[in-house]
């Protein structure tokens, strides 16, 4: 009996074993598919350098199915763009290699800029496209009158990894990113709706318990992300329609600021008035809301409904009363309840397409900080830089395929900030790796290998088990660059050579321009998240200030996207009060563009000057005289006057800008920047 449980428990652990181990296995299957299949066409078509197709199939093929088809599109984007950038720099300088080299390298850097600015997979593309002009240089320096071959063939080799890397991963995984992204939004919404509840119930045991709930909720939001560009890469129709997907996240930013402006006034009401008040807002929240206060979040189910929360949203609108607290509060679950109907509807588009209404797409740009794109590309030209003059001094053979993996170390890990030193020791540490077995299965195993399928057959033993460690987090640093590398460390060619010196030159080339791409690294740091997230909360704060004095007139989309541009770029190790404060300079601009509406259509009946001119000095003790000023100067105007309805709706803006100035003080009152 004892011996019957021990084997059971023995099988039980090698079914577990092995069935942890398929999906890396099936990966690392595909990709060696991929590269064969790039390999194959590019030595049917007798092309020059066919291990540039095996590598770019490496390369697109990733784990993911939403980010080999979306990166394949990008990829072909800025291979193209780089091929044309080839072209045009050398006929711009046939015979003058110092100026093409510095312009070149300016390319390089400016490209690492704006790749930095955009994100995702327009990011990726502006990079290929820095590094496909060098790819191309490496060649094309040496025979400038034959750099337009150069280009089609390096172009056509890129391209056919692309295809083949999309082609298989395509093929044989359907992908998951749109359950994932809809399992990781559906709570956020109910968690959101249950939030509120809670805040109009008193629930938490403590203003921090409910501050450190919010900010998490903040963190979530901002990390859907780059989830959203996967999903998006695995449905024409989630593609055609991002625009949905952005807005949900951004309604999740919107509800929490609504949440933040509630919990604030509710806190500053006497007990027993704070009570009243809840409660009158609570009768119009559907009773699932009611029952989450003292359950479980996911118990909400119609927040997952549009419909439902635009009838919770016109239920405390159409709220009469006189009551300023009671209003404020309405106004600030209404927001809440018009932010999650934007979610659900991007939620609704995940789960069944039909019923998701069409947004109008936001094309807004917003740059959350200039000057992480600035030291990268500082980076990329003074790094690839020192190796191209090193080259140019030695006259090393070896010396373009170090120029070539120096811009792409420091261009990919560039942006990773805080990750990029630790993301280029592992990729020279991988690059090792892959030095090693590639020399041993070039000299070991390939010798007198004839025939593509044993050649395929041979390379296949090595890239299998390199994609399947290269999919596992903890191995991924240093067997992703790994992977990348043993193509071309091989250097398959129609005619296969096996020449040692050639090889060590080659695998050298390749070591010294990681190693030089990582020293740059070091020797030109990141700007440290301490700084970075402080960066954010200063621009965002300045811009509110802006905001107020009227230098700059944002709409109300305009101003969103900006802040939800910083949330986003926010590091994952910024301290959550710095999250706080990006919250509190959404809510407050928000309600300073409602003032504004406002008063522009008559319904104030006073001066707003000296509020905005107090919020933009940032001095408080004259902001807090300001706007009590103007709420007793419109609370006097008799009710008979048309524009009752707006004017209380504008005292309700005054009392939550106070609140919420009062609440982040040390953040409001600031540095005094000199406003532009």
């Amino acid at each position: 009996m004892a011996e019957a449980a021990t084997q059971a428990r023995r099988r039980n652990r090698i079914l577990t074993a092995f069935a942890a181990a398929m999906p890396p296995l099936l990966y690392g299957v595909r990709l060696a598919t991929a590269v064969s299949l790039a390999l194959f066409v590019a030595f049917y078509l007798q092309l020059e350098t066919p291990y540039w197709a095996g590598t770019t199939a490496a390369i697109v093929c990733q784990p993911v199915v939403g980010s080999t088809l979306l990166k394949g599109l990008f990829r072909l984007i800025g291979s193209a763009i780089g091929a044309v950038a080839a072209v045009l720099l050398t006929m711009a300088f046939p015979q003058e290699r110092v100026g093409f080299l510095f312009c070149m390298l300016v390319w390089a850097g400016a490209c690492s800029f704006v790749a930095t600015l955009l994100r995702n997979f327009a990011a990726y593309a502006a990079m290929l496209a820095g590094y496909t002009l060098i790819i191309i240089a490496g060649t094309s320096i040496a025979a400038p009158g034959h750099v337009f071959d150069i280009a089609i063939n390096r172009a056509s080799e890129i391209c056919i990894g692309i295809v083949a890397g999309t082609l298989v991963i395509g093929l044989t995984d359907l992908g998951n990113a749109p359950q994932r992204l809809s399992g990781l939004l559906a709570p956020l919404i109910t968690e959101i709706a249950a939030h509120l509840s809670r805040v109009l119930t008193s629930k938490f045991s403590s203003q921090q318990e409910s501050s450190a709930i919010r900010r998490a909720l903040i963190a979530r939001a901002a990390a859907l992300d780059p989830l959203i560009d996967q999903a998006a890469g695995e449905s024409p129709e989630l593609l055609q329609r991002r625009a949905l997907l952005r807005a949900a996240t951004n309604g999740l930013f919107d509800a929490l600021s609504g949440a933040r402006i509630v919990e604030t006034h509710l806190q500053n009401l006497p007990a027993r008035e704070a009570a009243e008040t809840a409660h009158t807002i609570l009768e119009k929240l559907p009773p699932d809301w009611r029952a989450a206060a003292a359950g479980p979040a996911d118990a909400i189910v119609s927040a997952l409904d549009r419909e439902s929360n635009l009838r919770v949203v016109r239920g405390l609108l159409a709220l009469r009363t006189t009551d300023l607290s009671l209003r404020l509060t309405a106004d600030g679950a209404a927001d809440v309840a018009s932010s999650l109907a934007v979610a659900a509807n991007g939620l609704a588009l995940l789960r069944d397409p039909a019923r998701a209404q069409h947004v109008p797409p936001n094309f807004t740009f917003v740059v959350a900080d200039y000057l992480p794109a600035l030291i990268n590309a500082l980076r990329v030209f003074f790094g690839v830089g020192a190796v191209v003059l090193f080259w140019l001094v030695s006259a090393w053979p070896s010396g373009p395929q170090a120029i070539i993996f120096a811009t792409i170390t420091i261009m990919v890990f560039s942006p990773l900030q805080g990750r990029s030193v630790r993301g280029a020791i592992g990729q020279s540490v991988g690059t090792g790796i892959s030095a090693i077995l590639a020399g041993i299965f070039k000299f070991g195993l390939l010798v007198n290998r004839d025939s593509f399928l044993a050649f395929a057959l041979v390379i296949s033993i090595g890239l299998i088990p390199l994609g399947a460690l290269s999919s596992l987090p903890l191995a991924a640093p240093f067997f992703v660059p790994a992977t990348l590398n043993f193509v071309p460390m091989l250097a398959p060619t129609n005619h296969m050579t096996f020449d040692t010196i050639t090889f060590l030159n080659t695998a050298f080339g390749l070591l010294v321009g990681c190693a030089a791409g990582g020293t740059a690294l070091v020797l030109i740091p990141h700007l440290p998240a301490k700084i970075a997230s402080q960066r954010l909360v200063d621009l965002s704060l300045h811009d509110l200030r802006r905001l107020a004095a009227d230098t700059r007139d944002w709409t109300l989309r305009e101003w969103q996207s900006r802040m939800y541009a910083r949330l986003i770029a926010m590091p994952e190790t910024a301290e959550p009060i710095l999250r706080s404060y990006l919250v509190a300079a959404l809510s407050v601009g928000i309600q300073v563009i409602r003032l504004k509406r406002l008063s522009k259509h008559g319904r104030i009946g006073a001066e707003l000057t000296q509020v905005h001119m107090s919020l933009a000095a940032g001095d408080l003790a004259k902001l807090r005289q300001a706007l009590s000023t103007l709420n007793n100067d419109i609370a006097v105007i008799p009710d008979k006057v048309p524009g009752a309805h707006g004017r209380l709706r504008a005292r309700a803006a005054l009392l939550a800008i106070e609140e919420t100035v009062n609440r982040q003080s040390e953040f409001f009152e600031g540095r005094p920047d000199e406003l532009r």
